[in-house]
């Protein structure tokens, strides 16, 4: 007769079950990078179908617009307006900025109109470019340019003064070429608006230093893009282009900062007013940032017009018409 011997439980040694939480850790830390790459993976290729798609995404007019455009330009670029709208009560409200965003592959060209180019207004007569927009929001300054310097602009960005500076603020600040002058001038306009600065929330903090590269946070860089009694509307147009180009730079140089482009996108979705569809923000988003340091022109251009001392008065209107295309289109 054999000798049975009695049933024992099967046990796993410490070592044993050691290994096998070992084995897990690195399955499941396998698979979570599996589920990054294949995140990445579709990102990648969805920022790549997004560049990819034409410039002719934005030729599609805006439902029940009318904007009075110019036919027969080239397909090979999106002219898109940008505005910097004033604080005024919305019903008064004028555009202090007015800037032509020209946008195709690897191209990017940014042309100023100021504000106190005289113009035909559609339904309200001669005026200033500025005073288009509180006869009409921004599809009436659309189709002023339009019908004044044959364009085919049918999409806008706009921003007013206090989106400006969250918008800076949001990239950390920016850096730009600033005069004695200039830091000079910032400081007294700073410290004239402080009640209505800290009123919105901000600190009215002056520069303490100038130069190149001088670092504003969004407060400066709304007073530095404002000044005009300093020189002229002239010079005031191209510190404005100037303001676009740094932060265009600050978005370049931190594209692998997620928390700094969700604090951008936040500002940007409850600051910015546009006509745009998200997918065409996202494509032209990706196009600007892609493209080459911008070129710059300014209307109405040298020699095309006489200053009264309050309005720019066009003398020859296909001079600028020509000037913006050879720009625009090279």
């Amino acid at each position: 007769m054999f000798y049975e011997e009695p049933y024992r439980k099967r046990t796993h040694s410490p070592r044993r079950r050691e290994r096998r939480r070992r084995g897990f850790g690195a399955w499941l830390a396998g698979l979570f990078l599996r589920l990054i790459a294949l995140i990445l993976l579709v990102a990648v290729l969805a920022a790549a179908l997004l560049y990819a798609l034409p410039v002719s995404i934005f030729a599609v007019e805006p439902e029940g617009a009318q904007l009075s455009l110019t036919d027969g330009l080239p397909a090979s670029r999106a002219n898109i307006l940008l505005l910097g709208l004033d604080m005024t009560r919305e019903n008064s409200r004028r555009s202090d900025t007015v800037v032509v965003a020209s946008v195709g592959y690897n191209q990017l060209k940014l042309t100023s109109i100021l504000r106190d180019t005289l113009v035909d207004i559609p339904g309200h007569g001669k005026g200033k470019l500025n005073a288009a927009y509180a006869h009409g929001g921004a599809q009436l300054v659309m189709r002023t340019l339009n019908e004044n310097f044959r364009l085919n602009i049918m999409h806008y960005l706009s921003v007013d003064f206090t989106a400006l500076v969250a918008l800076v603020d949001a990239l950390g600040g920016v850096d730009v070429n600033v005069t004695e002058a200039e830091m000079n001038r910032i400081n007294q306009n700073i410290w004239n608006a402080r009640a209505q600065i800290e009123a919105h929330g901000y600190s009215a903090e002056s520069l303490s230093q100038c130069g190149e590269r001088t670092h504003l946070n969004g407060v400066q860089a709304l007073y530095y893009a404002r000044l005009r009694k300093l020189d002229s509307d002239f010079t005031r147009a191209s510190r404005q282009r100037a303001l676009l180009e740094a932060m265009l730079a600050r978005i370049r140089a931190n594209l692998w900062n997620p928390a700094l482009l969700l604090r951008l996108a936040r500002t940007l979705r409850t600051s910015v007013d546009t006509n745009m569809s998200p997918i065409q923000l996202l494509s032209l988003g990706e196009k600007v940032l892609a493209a080459t340091a911008p070129g710059q022109l300014r209307l109405p251009v040298d020699g095309s017009y006489t200053d009264d001392g309050a309005n720019l008065i066009i003398d020859d209107l296909p001079q600028n018409i020509s000037a913006f295309r050879a720009f625009a289109y090279d």
